[in-house]
């Protein structure tokens, strides 16, 4: 690759960002519905043209940050090694997911927030179908663990990990888990 392509490459790289950020600043501010795709390139500081060259719409800026974050969890998912007992599997898993939701938080606010608008029905149900199709490796892996514990209802089981975690996620988003450490949490799972 010569020198002037990798550099259109880094500038795309770097507007794509920048729209990719902007976009998150805005739903943020004025919610999914609210935000328009010339306020998106104003704020990214690029053409509304490039924006669309980029993107077909805000639809699809959404959809990248939905992937994005999906790809970080999956990830997170796929660190915990199969072969842990049980126990210490779901400690790991438990451990895991408080940490991406203290990490993501904002991005999983976001994400709640755009996703009950009337305009991003659609991509609620995308985005809901995509997270049960990347992650159901995962959710199989738990039940497993679930049944060599001897628990004879694993969906309900998992139903429960789902909620309570959450329940943990509400909290920390209200800040009214300050009280809790991440030891009782997980003592409490």
């Amino acid at each position: 690759m010569n020198v002037p392509e990798n550099k259109k490459i880094k500038a795309r790289e770097k507007s794509m960002e920048s729209i990719r950020n902007s976009a998150i600043h805005l739903f943020s501010r004025h919610g999914f519905s609210g935000t328009t795709m010339e306020m998106i390139a104003k704020h990214a500081k690029v053409s509304k043209g490039l924006a669309y060259n980029y993107f077909k719409s805000k639809n699809q800026i959404f959809e990248m940050i939905l992937d994005q974050h999906l790809s970080k969890h999956e990830s997170i998912y796929k660190s915990i090694p199969p072969h842990l007992p049980a126990k210490e599997y779901l400690r790991e898993f438990f451990h895991k997911s408080t940490e991406f939701m203290t990490n993501e938080k904002k991005t999983l606010i976001l994400i709640s927030v755009c996703l009950y608008q009337p305009q991003s029905v659609s991509l609620s149900k995308k985005m809901t179908e995509s997270f049960e199709k990347r992650l159901a490796p995962f959710k199989e892996t738990i039940k497993e663990k679930f049944r060599s514990l001897g628990i004879t209802d694993p969906d309900a089981e998992f139903l429960f990990v789902r909620i309570f975690l959450h329940g943990i996620f509400t909290l920390q988003c209200v800040h009214l888990s300050e009280g809790f450490s991440e030891s009782k949490l997980v003592d409490l799972f």
